[in-house]
């Protein structure tokens, strides 16, 4: 368990350099899209991974309200689409709001992955006191 959290950071934070130099040296700002979809994808296959085999138990409730927060967002994309093909061109507005919340959801997810870690470590400890 402590191994899987600890390569789910480290590619998380691998991703996030590897994606951010590139963009730097090659001086294409485009990399730092496929950067968006890969950081975002490793996320939701890590959350989903969490979800199917249980494995995070140190913080079930704070994964829980992340993943309400994806179910919402996927819910009102559904939604924006069929509006969509409807006419009803609301689509822009929701596309601009996730591209200001996804970067927030992605600090959120790490920011979860690294407390649980870090409960790990401190309950490998607790003996020793």
């Amino acid at each position: 368990m402590k191994l899987f959290k600890l390569t789910d950071l480290l590619i998380q934070i691998l991703i996030t350099i590897v994606c951010i130099t590139l963009g730097i040296i090659k001086d294409q700002m485009e990399i730092l899209i496929y950067f968006y979809f890969i950081l975002g994808g490793w996320q939701l296959l890590s959350f989903t991974t969490h979800f199917v085999f249980s494995a995070s138990w140190a913080n079930w409730p704070e994964r829980k309200n992340y993943g309400l927060t994806i179910l919402w967002a996927a819910v009102l994309g559904a939604i924006n689409y069929l509006l969509m093909l409807a006419d009803v061109p609301l689509m822009l507005f929701f596309l601009l709001a996730m591209l200001v919340v996804s970067p927030i959801l992605a600090c959120w997810y790490f920011i979860i992955g690294l407390r649980e870690w870090k409960t790990i470590r401190h309950r490998e400890l607790i003996h020793l006191k």
